[in-house]
């Protein structure tokens, strides 16, 4: 690429972005062309996101606290002839979530693009969606992991000290069906994943036979079990759940973008936020597998 070749891409880069003329009638379009990259960079590499309930009660919505509605299990029994049907009073506990902010920021100076071969912004509006998507996968994890503030979490320990066992998530698994929920998801980190691809009784995903498309994480089945792995799991733990009921993502904004040019560094500026909060809202639904 010739230096006048290089110039020109610099000039289509800032005239897209309209970082040349800040007054421009456009420029409210920039910062959503972003946000849609940067989700869709974030939804390239998620994992734990489609493993919970996602609310957005609070999208676009005043307020910035969601009550989450938690039912309880009723249990059916045989009944004699004439005798009347015991009854239980059927009642809602409610969890308040309350989301956070979540944000990024990348500063590009005029040197650099200047400089640069590549269409920089757009690598670095790439990298902050992935940056996103890491810390939510994080925080979801985090709080599956988070023992003291959920004390009611099933745990077992594997049989074998440092090695994940097909014994293990069995005994898991039954944990938390006897609690009355239906573990369908296993979460583990790339560590454990290697004790559980030796193991006869897992199926790999390549072999489902099936055209529906894998989700971010997935690898393949066990014991009645989805597995997925994802680098934020803690090594040496394991998590067994039910995922349409043990946790939610609650939502109150978006991927929302502000941007600017600092005359004082010769930067542009640009400025990413999202407000959400994950929260396991019935503790018994997931079990963790430990000294794995």
């Amino acid at each position: 690429m010739s230096k006048m070749d290089n110039f020109e891409k610099i000039d289509r880069i800032r005239s897209e972005l309209q970082v040349a003329d800040m007054l421009d009638t456009t420029e409210v379009i920039i910062p959503e062309r972003i946000a849609k990259q940067v989700e869709e960079a974030a939804r390239a590499v998620r994992v734990m996101r489609g493993l919970v309930k996602v609310n957005r009660d609070l999208v676009g919505q005043p307020g910035m606290t969601v009550k989450i509605p938690i039912r309880g299990t009723v249990t059916a029994a045989a009944v004699a002839e004439g005798i009347a049907i015991s009854k239980s009073q059927q009642t809602y506990a409610t969890v308040p979530i309350t989301p956070t902010k979540v944000g990024v920021g990348i500063q590009i100076t005029q040197e650099a693009l200047e400089s640069s071969m590549f269409d920089l912004i757009n690598d670095w509006i790439t990298e902050a969606g992935v940056a996103i998507a890491v810390k939510e996968d994080t925080d979801i994890v985090n709080d599956f992991l988070d023992v003291k503030g959920h004390a009611s979490i099933l745990t077992v320990n594997a049989g074998t000290k440092g090695t994940l066992a097909y014994d293990d998530i069995a005994d898991a698994r039954a944990k938390v069906l006897g609690e009355k929920f239906t573990p369908d998801s296993l979460v583990m980190n790339p560590a454990q994943s290697a004790d559980l691809l030796k193991d006869t009784k897992f199926i790999n995903a390549s072999a489902y036979g099936s055209t529906s498309p894998l989700q971010n994480g997935e690898i393949g089945r066990i014991g009645g079990l989805t597995v997925y792995v994802s680098t934020q799991m803690t090594d040496g733990k394991a998590l067994i759940f039910d995922s349409k009921r043990a946790s939610y993502l609650v939502q109150k904004r978006d991927v929302t973008v502000k941007r600017r040019e600092n005359p004082d560094t010769d930067s542009l500026e640009i400025y990413m936020t999202v407000m959400y909060k994950p929260f396991v809202v019935n503790e018994k639904a997931v079990c963790l597998i430990l000294d794995c």
